[in-house]
């Protein structure tokens, strides 16, 4: 079935000439976990349990404002502004997700403006149809195929090797097919997850985001 990957626009007459747009922080805030700054977003399975300040994230110099901000904190990360939100609030998002208000500060232009900041938690992993999907490994820059039939086969590799300190981080899809219990879902925004945390979007979403004229993102289709 046709999705898109999507990725931050890599035109820089539109961006700006600063990649990744916001990846620092104004003086005086502080970003840590302890008070609730934006690591508290970094674990990879769980939610804050209250509302994270973002009110201190920068705008790197030479980058410009779009709809769509990329930044360098994390891949389970999305910065959009208003106009961006009123797409998403009209969409099917993986269902693990929320959306916190941030606010995007340029010392250059001396201006201040609100975005939100949304995090994913993905579990479409487990519907990865196995059979069917290529993961490859890294071996001396060649890729070499896992055979692995099942999510369940899969998670008991990975935990065996895992636990001989063994695990390999290059393991990636080079194919893969996800299957009808996943398509029933219709999403229109989500990632896979566990060796795969690239964002994914329907035409639905390509096509409203063309549509409104919003700045920030490119897209690439895709089977899955």
């Amino acid at each position: 079935m046709k999705y898109y990957i999507v990725d931050s626009s890599s035109d820089w007459s539109v961006v700006g000439n600063h990649y990744p747009q916001v990846y620092d922080f104004i003086k005086g805030y502080n970003p840590d976990e302890s008070a609730n700054g934006i690591f508290a977003l970094y674990d990879p399975f769980l939610f804050p349990t209250a509302t994270p300040n973002l009110s201190g994230l920068k705008l790197a110099s030479g980058a410009n404002y779009t709809d769509f901000l990329s930044q360098g904190f994390s891949g389970d990360l999305f910065l959009f502004n208003e106009k961006a939100k009123s797409v998403l609030d009209t969409i099917h998002i993986d269902k693990e997700h929320k959306i916190y208000p941030a606010k995007v500060i340029s010392l250059r232009k001396k201006m201040e403006k609100d975005y939100y900041m949304m995090k994913i938690i993905s579990e479409n992993f487990h519907h990865v149809d196995f059979a069917n999907s290529v993961i490859t490994r890294n071996v001396d820059n060649v890729k070499m195929p896992i055979e692995v039939s099942s999510c369940q086969e899969f998670m008991m590799t990975y935990r065996n090797k895992e636990k001989r300190g063994e695990w390999d981080r290059s393991l990636q899809f080079s194919q893969i097919k996800m299957s009808q219990e996943f398509y029933d879902l219709h999403l229109d925004l989500f990632q896979i997850g566990k060796i795969d945390f690239l964002w994914y979007a329907s035409p639905k979403f390509v096509n409203a985001i063309v549509a409104k004229g919003l700045t920030g993102l490119q897209f690439e289709e895709v089977e899955l």
